[in-house]
C-alpha cells in the first residue's frame, strides 16, 4: 500500500502564501482517489486522498514563510523533491 499511495507523489509540492491559497484536492489526489476506489475501497475522494498525501508528507502545504515548511525531509522549501523518485 505505500508504494501506491506514494506513487502518486507530484513533482513539485504547493507553495501557499496564505491560508485561502492551500489547496484540498490535486490532479493527484483524484487519480489517486479513483485507483483505491478500483481497488474497492468506498467513501474516498478527492479531498481524503490530499488530506493523506498530506498526512504522509506527499505534499508539504504549510504556508511558505511556515517554520514547520519543508520539515518532513520529503520536500524543499521552495516546493521540490528532496530526492527524486
Amino acid at each position: 500500500m505505500p508504494a501506491l499511495v506514494w506513487s502518486f507523489r507530484p513533482d513539485r509540492t504547493p507553495r501557499p502564501r496564505t491560508a485561502a491559497e492551500i489547496p484540498t484536492t490535486s490532479d493527484e489526489s483524484r487519480a489517486l482517489a479513483k485507483e483505491l476506489k478500483r481497488r474497492g475501497f468506498a467513501f474516498v475522494g478527492p479531498t481524503t486522498a490530499f488530506a493523506l498525501m498530506e498526512a504522509v508528507g506527499i505534499v508539504d502545504t504549510h504556508l511558505l514563510d511556515s517554520h514547520r515548511r519543508g520539515t518532513s525531509g520529503v520536500w524543499r522549501p521552495d516546493g521540490r523533491p528532496v530526492h527524486d523518485v
